[in-house]
């Protein structure tokens, strides 16, 4: 079984969702007694994926294996790639990632849209609560939300790319202030900005 990730601790994660492809996205998860609570924006595969399937699974990466947040934030976004191949396992019949310190499988309890407006413009955000039926592994080294300045670049680059103007530049300017030459995660962000 494993021990469960704290209580109320936002932690950075790989959500894998299936509705006729394996989807994988880098999402905040937070569990809260026997529920994991995600948000998604609308567009994304995850969010109609979630809309549509009961089952996901939440993995807890640790700092070693940071760079697949790089395929899962920024690759097959909005299309039908899958962002990994061998590194996907079935846990329970559902996927998971191999290299997940640990894993919960969840089934979705609850669904909320949200409409939400912030720097970018309208957003409708996709807020879900999902029961954890399998627990799996130990979130002891995962990386928690706040804890990665090249992780929190990435999800810069992620805003980045949808903003236009001066929110751009803006978004431009924290991934220059977050990303470290010397970490895997931040090189890549620094070689793919504009």
């Amino acid at each position: 079984m494993g021990e469960l990730p704290g209580e109320g601790v936002p932690y950075e994660t790989i959500v894998i969702t299936e509705n006729g492809h394996i989807n994988a996205a880098a999402l905040s998860a937070v569990r809260h007694s026997g529920n994991i609570s995600l948000r998604s924006f609308k567009g994304s595969n995850t969010y109609e994926n979630m809309k549509k399937m009961g089952l996901l699974s939440v993995n807890y990466i640790p700092y070693g294996k940071k760079e697949l947040f790089i395929k899962a934030a920024a690759e097959g976004w909005g299309n039908e790639k899958q962002e990994f191949g061998e590194e996907i396992t079935a846990e329970r019949g559902f996927p998971a990632m191999k290299s997940a310190k640990g894993t919960a499988i969840c089934r979705v309890e609850s669904i909320r849209e949200e409409e939400i407006k912030d720097e970018i413009g309208e957003s409708m955000v996709l807020h879900v609560d999902a029961r954890i039926l399998v627990w799996k592994g130990s979130a002891k080294n995962a990386i928690k939300v706040g804890e990665d300045r090249n992780i929190m670049a990435l999800a810069a680059y992620t805003r980045y790319l949808i903003s236009e103007g001066d929110v751009k530049e803006k978004f431009r300017k924290r991934i220059m202030e977050l990303a470290e030459k010397d970490d895997v995660v931040g090189r890549w962000v620094l070689e793919h900005i504009e």
